[in-house]
């Protein structure tokens, strides 16, 4: 009897351990999600912001989203199975999206982060849905009849896609990076069809007009 009460004891004391544990690891998982979720949301309306060319609020909201970000991380750090398990990942790639876009529209070039602060397979999808929101802004450009920086543009866009299809490594370690490329293959494409025949109407109407 003395023995198996002993054992009773042990397993009391184990439990009380594990559930401590757990506990912890569900705290810092609802922590970090809770952030997680205002990251996506901040860095949503700052590429809404940035397409209607609110510089200055698209900046603001960034370095919100980026602070929330580094917190939504480091609530989960002792924590791999919770750090790894897609929400941070969304976050971060949507912020960096935002980021990246920014950069181009100011700057005419990538944004490229500090890899200490963050993750590179991320940075790799944001890079590729940025592309997304460039090609919404040089449809806008051209709805306008701005057609000046197109090429340019068109030339950024595949840098980007021949960059990353340099990262040819399987799904599982890449997040399916493959999908999101084929995706950004598409994307280019029909922005060079669309800008290819904006220019060929243009170099038409001119060649009209100079007769």
């Amino acid at each position: 009897m003395k023995k198996t009460h002993q054992k009773q004891t042990e397993l009391e004391r184990l439990e009380k351990e594990f559930r401590d544990f757990f506990e912890n690891i569900d705290i810092a998982r609802e922590q970090s999600l809770k952030l997680s979720r205002e990251v996506t949301r901040l860095s949503s309306r700052a590429i809404k912001k940035l397409h209607q060319q609110n510089y200055d609020e698209a900046q603001k909201l960034l370095e919100q989203a980026t602070t929330l970000l580094i917190s939504a991380r480091q609530a989960v750090i002792k924590f791999p199975e919770v750090q790894y398990a897609g929400f941070l990942h969304n976050a971060e790639k949507e912020l960096i999206e935002g980021l990246i876009f920014f950069k181009i529209l100011k700057d005419n070039s990538i944004f490229i982060p500090d890899f200490d602060a963050f993750d590179r397979i991320s940075f790799l999808h944001g890079l590729c849905e940025a592309m997304g929101e460039l090609r919404r802004n040089i449809l806008d450009r051209i709805r306008k009849d701005q057609v000046e920086d197109l090429e340019n543009m068109l030339s950024l866009m595949d840098d980007v896609y021949y960059f990353v299809s340099c990262f040819d490594y399987p799904d599982v370690i890449t997040r399916n990076l493959r999908r999101v490329l084929d995706v950004l293959r598409s994307t280019v494409e029909k922005t060079r069809a669309d800008i290819t025949l904006t220019l060929q109407q243009k170099s038409l109407e001119k060649k009209l007009q100079d007769k």
